[in-house]
C-alpha cells in the first residue's frame, strides 16, 4: 500500500541522513544540510510522501524490500522522466539515495544520473566531487563510473587553488584527506598543507586526527608538513583523555608504524608519554599496558611509570606473570630490558617471570624464543630449561632454517657470548661449533667507516698506539650487536699511551684484542663508536642488545669506552680530542674505583 511503501521509504530517508557522510567521519555532510535548504524537486523520490503528510518511520524493511517494491519502480521511472530537469545537487542527491538503497550501476536511473554529473563535472564544488567520488566506490565497475573516477580527481587537482577555502580548517582537512587517498601532486598537498599552517590555532581535536590520517596514509615524507603534523599531535596529546582506548591506540599504531618506516618526524614524544599516562590513569590492565609498551619499545621510547604499572600488576597477582602467554611476556621483557631499568621488587619478578608457565608450549616454533631468553639475560635472568631448549641442536635447525634469519642468528651469537661470559655456572648444551662458525661467517667484516679514528690516534700521539677493527679469539665479534667501529687502545697508570707491539697476523683482514701484549701496570681500552639506532629515543639510554653486548666485554676483564657518534657529530672539530680523552679518563678511573680487573 501507499502507506507502508511511505514507510519504507522514510525508513531509507532516515538512514540517509547517518550514514552519507564524508569518509573522514566528520559532521553531516555538505548535501545533507543541502538537502533540508532545497525544494522539494530535489526530494524527488519522496515528494508525494511529504505533500501527503503520511510519511511515518519504519526501520524494519530491508533496502532489498524497497528495491523490489511496485511503488519504488514506479518513483524511478518518474525520476527518469524528470532527471534532465535536476539540478546538480538534486541530480547528486538522487544518487545518493538510489545508490545507498542498492540500485546497480548498470540501471537506466543510475545511469542517467551518473550522465548528468558528468556533463556538469567541471562546476562541481570540490566537496562534491569528494561526495561523487565516494558514492562511486558502491557502484559496480562500467564505462562510465571508471571515467568518472578518473576524471573526477583530475578536476579536484586543477580547480583546487581556485575552489579552496583557505580559512577554513575542517575543509581543508577534509581536502587534504581526499588529496593524500588520491595520491596527488606533492603541489597539491603542499597548497592544501600550507593553508593548513595559516589556520593552526583553529584545529580541534577531531580535525588534528584526520590530518594526522590523512599524513599516516601518504606514502611519501614532504618536508612541509613537519610543522603542522607536530601541531596535530600537540592536539591530540592534549586531549587524550577523549578517546576511547581503541581511538587511542589507534593514533599511536599510526605514529609507531611511520617511526619503523624511518619516518621519524612523526614521533612526538609528549603523545607517547601521555598515551602511558593513560593507561595509568585509567588502569587500563596488564594486557592493554603491555599493548602500548610494546609499542613505545618499537620506537625505542622508555616511560618508566607504565613499567612500573606493569610491575605492580604483576607483584600484586603474581598469576598474571606466571600464566601471561609468552607473548605477553616477551613485551614486557623487551620494553624493561630496552629501558636499562630495573623496577622496585625486582627480585620477586624474576622469580615470578622465571616460573612462567606458560614457556613450556616450546612447541610454537614461529615463536621469538632467541629474543626472549636475550631479554632474560639482559635484565640478569638466567632460565636454564629456556637456555637448554634454544640451544639444542634440533630446535635451532628448525628455527634458524626460517625465512629473514638474519636477526635471529646474531641473537643468537650474543647469546651464546653472554652465558659463557655471565653465566659460567650454565651447565647446560651449547650450540655446535659449527653452527656458531656459520653465524660468525653470516655476520660478516664489512666495516669500512670509522669515525672515531681520527681523533683518537691524534689524541694517544700517533697511529701506533690505537688498533681498529677488531676481533676476539673466543669466537665471538664483540661488535655484533654493538657496531662496527672499534678501537683498542692500552694506557699505563697516570693515563700514559702505550705503543703496541707489531705482530704477524695470519690473516691480514683480522686483528684480534687477545694478541696485543699489555704491560704488567696497563690497561686495555675498548673504545667503541655506538650508532643513534643503539639508544633510546627519549631519555638517551643504551638500550637492552648494546647494553648486554657491553657486559659481556666487561666480563671479558677489558675497560669499555662507549661514545655515542650522535652526540659525536654534533661536537665541534676543537672540542672531539678533548671529549675523547676525558671519557676515556673517567671511565679508567671508575674502573680502578670499582677495583676493576687488569688484562696481562
Amino acid at each position: 500500500s501507499r502507506n507502508t511503501f511511505a514507510g519504507l521509504l522514510n525508513a531509507a530517508y532516515k538512514i540517509y541522513k547517518n550514514y552519507f557522510r564524508y569518509s573522514t567521519g566528520r559532521g553531516k555532510s555538505l548535501q545533507y544540510n543541502e538537502w533540508k535548504a532545497c525544494n522539494s524537486r530535489s526530494k524527488i523520490l519522496f515528494f508525494e510522501l511529504e505533500k501527503s503528510g503520511k510519511v511515518t518511520f519504519c526501520s524494519k524493511f530491508s533496502k532489498k524490500q524497497i528495491i523490489n517494491n511496485p511503488e519504488f519502480l514506479k518513483l524511478c521511472k518518474r525520476l527518469n522522466s524528470q532527471a534532465r530537469g535536476l539540478s546538480i545537487n538534486e541530480t547528486i542527491d538522487a544518487l545518493k539515495i538510489v545508490t545507498y538503497i542498492g540500485i546497480p550501476a548498470q540501471s537506466t536511473i543510475v545511469q542517467i544520473l551518473l550522465q548528468l554529473i558528468r556533463k556538469e563535472v567541471n562546476d562541481l564544488s570540490l566537496h562534491e566531487i569528494i561526495f561523487v567520488d565516494f558514492l562511486l566506490k558502491n557502484l559496480d565497475k562500467n564505462p562510465l563510473v571508471d571515467a568518472l573516477k578518473i576524471a573526477l580527481p583530475l578536476v579536484f587537482e586543477a580547480q583546487l587553488s581556485l575552489k579552496m577555502n583557505r580559512y577554513d580548517a575542517i575543509h581543508l582537512a577534509d581536502l587534504l584527506h581526499y588529496a593524500t587517498e588520491k595520491k596527488m601532486s606533492d603541489t597539491s598537498l603542499n597548497l592544501i598543507i600550507n593553508s593548513l599552517d595559516k589556520v593552526i590555532d583553529d584545529i580541534d581535536v577531531k580535525t588534528a586526527r584526520t590530518i594526522v590520517r590523512s599524513l599516516y596514509g601518504n606514502k611519501t615524507s614532504l618536508s612541509s608538513y613537519n610543522m603542522l603534523l607536530t601541531n596535530c599531535w600537540n592536539v591530540l596529546a592534549q586531549n587524550i583523555d577523549q578517546y576511547s582506548y581503541n581511538g587511542m591506540e589507534e593514533l599511536l599504531h599510526w605514529m609507531e608504524k611511520k617511526y619503523c618506516k624511518k619516518q621519524t618526524e612523526f614521533y612526538h614524544e609528549d603523545f607517547v608519554d601521555n598515551c602511558a599516562s593513560y593507561i595509568v590513569s585509567k588502569d587500563c590492565g596488564f594486557e592493554n599496558g603491555n599493548w602500548i609498551l610494546r609499542k613505545l619499545t618499537r620506537m625505542c621510547h622508555v616511560n618508566l611509570p607504565l613499567i612500573d604499572y606493569l610491575t605492580d600488576k604483576i607483584i600484586n597477582d603474581p598469576k598474571i606473570g606466571e600464566t601471561c602467554t609468552p607473548s605477553l611476556l616477551l613485551a614486557y621483557t623487551t620494553g624493561v630490558a630496552n629501558a636499562d631499568y630495573k623496577p622496585a621488587g625486582w627480585d620477586r619478578i624474576q622469580h615470578i617471570l622465571s616460573n612462567n608457565l606458560r614457556m613450556s608450549e616450546k612447541e610454537l616454533i614461529e615463536f621469538p624464543w632467541l629474543r626472549l631468553a636475550l631479554n632474560f639475560a639482559a635484565l640478569d635472568i638466567y632460565s636454564p630449561e629456556l637456555l637448554q631448549h634454544v640451544f639444542q641442536e634440533e630446535f635451532l635447525n628448525k628455527f634458524l632454517s626460517r625465512d629473514y634469519n638474519f636477526l635471529d642468528n646474531l641473537q643468537l651469537l650474543l647469546l651464546y657470548q653472554a652465558v659463557l661470559t655471565l653465566y659460567p655456572s650454565y651447565s647446560g648444551p651449547l650450540p655446535p661449533k659449527s653452527m656458531i662458525e656459520k653465524v660468525i661467517a653470516i655476520n660478516g667484516e664489512n666495516i669500512n667507516h670509522f669515525p672515531l679514528q681520527a681523533a683518537l690516534e691524534q689524541g694517544m700521539g700517533g697511529s701506533s698506539y690505537v688498533w681498529t677493527k677488531l676481533l676476539t679469539k673466543k669466537r665471538t665479534f664483540h661488535r655484533v650487536a654493538i657496531a662496527d667501529k672499534d678501537h683498542l687502545v692500552v694506557l699505563r697508570k697516570g693515563g700514559y699511551p702505550v705503543a703496541l707491539n707489531k705482530i704477524t697476523k695470519t690473516n691480514a683482514t683480522r686483528t684480534f684484542v687477545d694478541d696485543v701484549t699489555v704491560p704488567a701496570d696497563a690497561q686495555l681500552i675498548l673504545v667503541l663508536c655506538l650508532p643513534e639506532t643503539f639508544f633510546n629515543q627519549n631519555c638517551k639510554r643504551l638500550r637492552a642488545i648494546p647494553s648486554l653486548t657491553l657486559k659481556t666485554l666487561e666480563s671479558m676483564g677489558y675497560i669499555v669506552v662507549p661514545v655515542s657518534l650522535q652526540l659525536w657529530t654534533l661536537l665541534p672539530e676543537y672540542e672531539k680530542i678533548p671529549y675523547l680523552m676525558q671519557n676515556i679518563k673517567i671511565r679508567c678511573e671508575s674502573m680502578e674505583d670499582d677495583q676493576a680487573r687488569f688484562v696481562h
